[in-house]
């Protein structure tokens, strides 16, 4: 089953587009070079100047969670002068 990764990004206030240019730089490449990845968005908030959701698209939740756990940290900290906090969930696409 299709798994959808749903992420909020805090910014460092007035950094968004850094973080931007940095998202695409780091994590875009590391995910698309991963088992089970289909697609990802990046949606800067129009209400929250200092916000960006994220939308990554898997084909199964075993591959997400394949993930390596220490990549994603590794990842992370390249981001750590322009990001305050990420929070996410994982959402099955429902076919109705």
């Amino acid at each position: 089953m299709p798994v959808i990764e749903m992420l909020r990004a805090k910014c460092v206030p007035g950094r968004r587009a850094q973080w931007l240019v940095r998202d695409a730089e780091i994590w875009t490449p590391a995910l698309a070079a991963h088992d089970g990845y289909i697609s990802k968005e990046v949606w800067p908030s129009i209400d929250h100047p200092d916000e960006v959701v994220i939308i990554v698209r898997w084909e199964s939740l075993a591959q997400w969670k394949s993930f390596p756990d220490d990549l994603n940290t590794a990842l992370d900290a390249k981001m750590h002068d322009v990001q305050l906090e990420v929070t996410g969930e994982a959402l099955a696409i429902y076919g109705g």
